[in-house]
């Protein structure tokens, strides 16, 4: 699968192996709430997941209103790709992009650090932010949900981006195997991006408030 999502190969270039990169991808926001449970007083990180077309930029934006502290695993590359003198971004970089992901999973603990939520645009899969988890002192329980929409409607959101059509069938081969490992889901299907916003709100405020009471 894929995760790229902006027109570079990049490190998430295939979304088993990688992390990010700027075109077509699977890509998360990732939430985490602080409370009383978990390790060491962290509470679960929530997770939300979706494949190429399912308006995760879109629902950046709009979430971004709520008061969460946001980050965007692009960010730290400059906008060339590089990252200490080295295109991140790049195939050739491959060799480094676990040690990206691992970088990730400790920037976003240090931000976690003020008590209040945070939401971070990943690309990771369950289990490679797992893998880039092992090691790391009392890591956060997981929640996941997914960002969907039909097949149809992601075929003409990417041919609307001009995607060949290998990538389109490529991202819906990304989305089966979503729906396969992901249960909840936030459809973007026949919904603003405002009430999309709003249902992930509250499912984040619900469970930190489960947390935090």
């Amino acid at each position: 699968m894929h995760s790229v999502h902006t027109g570079c190969a990049g490190p998430g270039l295939a979304r088993r192996v990688g992390h990010v990169c700027k075109s077509r991808g699977v890509t998360a926001l990732l939430v985490w709430s602080w409370g009383r449970t978990g390790r060491s007083g962290l509470s679960k990180l929530h997770i939300i997941t979706g494949a190429p077309g399912a308006g995760k930029s879109t629902l950046l934006r709009r979430v971004r209103e709520y008061p969460f502290a946001t980050a965007d695993f692009d960010e730290l590359p400059d906008s060339d790709g590089r990252l200490l003198g080295v295109d991140i971004t790049s195939p050739t970089a491959s060799a480094a992009w676990p040690a990206y992901n691992r970088l990730w999973v400790k920037v976003a603990a240090m931000m976690l650090r003020p008590g209040g939520p945070v939401l971070l645009l990943c690309p990771l899969a369950p289990e490679e932010w797992a893998r880039a988890a092992e090691g790391t002192a009392d890591p956060p329980r997981t929640d996941w949900a997914r960002l969907d929409c039909t097949d149809a409607e992601r075929r003409i959101r990417l041919a609307a981006r001009g995607w060949a059509s290998d990538e389109v069938e490529e991202a819906i081969k990304d989305a089966a195997e979503l729906r396969a490992s992901v249960e909840q889901e936030f459809t973007t299907d026949g919904r603003s991006p405002a009430e999309v916003a709003a249902a992930v709100a509250r499912w984040v405020d619900g469970s930190s408030a489960q947390h935090t009471g």
